[in-house]
């Protein structure tokens, strides 16, 4: 194989192959990518996977002669990322490629192609779906996944589909967050894992569509130059409708989240570390925030007209889900001391537990 590529697009296509780029000693194939012509026309693709997860980046690239080889990505990505010209000649010969910039040369060895593991399981149910709509889901409760191995079907981003309304849920037991969306799908539920959720969030920037594709233990999202496929979490993922509030009996008003943010994170800072802990207490003339660790405080008010409340929260939790929030306002739902938390955002509904201190 000989081809000659752009510096940037080539560092910008082993960035987002790294992610899933697996780092087990013990499988050394794994922790190398795939280099590969297409079939036709002047284009490669630069493949990864960890077994459970593959991807694969379609870069454009000048192709003296097609073929395919294995690349350890930590050493080769490390050279491309400090090459100074502009263009990158790739030239391999067996197991080893030889890599030339400017004056810059340098030859890696890789392992043998044939031991490349085939990529996943076969798909079949295929939808189409804006690339803002998908990522915008996903990024909107990606926060709130567990990363409690013991909990693992709670490690990832639980899609649901009942009568053409999408819920793409996550929670750790102590926050929930719900983005629904209408969609001409058929019924199912699944749950993608962080790792590959977290993918999908870049595979659709900068995309118009893409196709997203299940199987009965996989997903597949793929857009034009970039496919990523996944194994999804075996296990019933809880029932998240039991958990919801009843709204009801909730008291509502609006509030201006993106100055809560600001003095969270400014409360924030003073709250021990270990638990996260700030209280909010709420009137007609604001939300006092306030936090106290050893001896030590501080305190905010946030201006707004709010209802009579208080509770405790995991300041870092609060902050950053508001920080995916668009818009000027949300809307703040409360009941109870030591009851959750309500916030509802267009598509988005976030749950909060309160802390006991």
């Amino acid at each position: 194989m000989k081809i000659r590529i752009n510096k940037s697009e080539l560092a910008a296509a082993l960035k987002a192959a790294g992610k899933t780029c697996s780092s087990h000693g013990n499988i050394p194939v794994l922790s190398n990518v795939r280099i590969s012509t297409a079939e036709a026309g002047d284009s490669l693709f630069i493949d990864s996977t960890n077994l459970d997860q593959y991807t694969s980046i379609e870069v454009e690239a000048d192709v003296v002669e097609k073929g395919e080889v294995l690349v350890p990505f930590r050493r080769f990505n490390s050279i491309a990322a400090n090459l100074e010209g502009e263009t990158v000649e790739l030239e391999s010969k067996g197991s080893k490629t030889e890599i030339r910039s400017g004056r810059f040369r340098a030859s890696v060895e890789g392992v043998d192609v044939a031991d490349w593991p085939q990529s996943g399981a076969e798909v079949d149910k295929c939808y189409h779906i804006e690339a803002k709509q998908l990522s915008h889901a996903i990024q909107s409760v990606i926060s709130c996944a567990s990363t409690d191995e013991s909990r693992y079907i709670l490690n990832g981003v639980f899609v649901q589909c009942v009568e053409s309304i999408v819920s793409v849920v996550a929670t750790d037991g102590r926050q929930l967050a719900v983005h629904s969306f209408e969609a001409d799908w058929s019924d199912f539920d699944l749950v993608i894992p962080t790792l590959a959720a977290d993918a999908i969030i870049d595979s659709c920037k900068g995309a118009d569509t893409v196709e997203i594709c299940f199987g009965v233990d996989s997903v597949e999202v793929a857009t034009n130059f970039t496919k990523i496929w996944s194994k999804t979490i075996a296990g019933k993922f809880p029932n998240w409708r039991q958990v919801m509030p009843n709204e009801s009996a909730m008291r509502k008003f609006p509030a201006p989240h993106k100055k809560l943010l600001g003095i969270l994170r400014r409360v924030g800072l003073i709250a021990d570390p270990r638990i996260g802990c700030v209280r909010l207490d709420g009137g007609a003339d604001g939300i006092a925030v306030s936090a106290s660790n050893a001896g030590e405080s501080a305190s905010e008010k946030l201006d707004c007209e709010a209802v009579e409340f208080g509770v405790s929260v995991n300041h870092d939790f609060l902050a950053r889900m508001l920080a995916t929030i668009d818009g000027k306002s949300v809307d703040i739902k409360v009941g109870e001391n030591e009851l959750p938390v309500l916030i509802e955002a267009s598509s988005l509904k976030y749950i909060i537990m309160p802390m006991r201190k």
